[in-house]
């Protein structure tokens, strides 16, 4: 996705999330979270399915979340931005208040009737958001990925960073995944010019 559509994505998520919320509805205000999430930490579906609320750290100077069962079974520390740490707080916040539902260490952040979501209900919901926005419907929740990966990698040059945040074992993996932002192409054809 280039950066106006994740922009695009977001503000379709977060208005309807507020519709949602003054509803007293679920739907939209997880779906923001979940979208968000996806977009800002590179996550596997697997991987944000699995997550506990104790898996969140959004307090101090480090704030990051846990993948206690990654890819290979590898646990890993993914490093968070200060948007989606205030997304998520509200986020918990409001489950606790609003939705009376646990918001302890072991409970889900993604909390479906019987537990946590299942991969599948997040790839439908990621894809519901996606269509909601008129985005191509070649959008997986797995493009939400690639995207995180490309967009960091334009903005901090560092690829072993993207490596760690996407756990891969091999550079040429992360290699794979961040590709050259769309708006980007123009700029970096002019610079043989240069």
């Amino acid at each position: 996705m280039s950066s106006e559509e994740v922009r695009q994505l977001l503000k379709v998520c977060e208005d309807q999330a507020i519709i949602d919320q003054a509803k007293g509805r679920k739907t939209w205000v997880t779906r923001y979270v979940l979208v968000h999430l996806a977009l800002h930490s590179g996550l596997r579906v697997s991987e944000l399915a699995a997550l506990n609320i104790g898996d969140l750290h959004l307090t101090g100077r480090e704030t990051y979340l846990v993948v206690r069962s990654g890819k290979g079974g590898k646990r890993r520390d993914v490093y968070l931005d200060r948007g989606i740490v205030k997304h998520l707080k509200e986020y918990v916040a409001h489950k606790g208040k609003a939705w009376q539902e646990p918001v302890d260490g072991s409970a889900p952040l993604f909390m479906g009737r019987s537990g946590h979501f299942t991969e599948t209900a997040l790839h439908l919901s990621f894809r519901k958001a996606v269509e909601a926005a008129g985005l191509s419907r070649r959008y997986s929740i797995h493009a939400a990925r690639h995207t995180y990966a490309t967009i960091l990698l334009a903005k901090t040059q560092n690829l072993r960073f993207v490596q760690k945040q996407l756990g891969h074992a091999s550079l040429n993996m992360t290699a794979l995944y961040a590709d050259v932002l769309p708006e980007q192409n123009q700029d970096l054809a002019n610079a043989m010019a240069e």
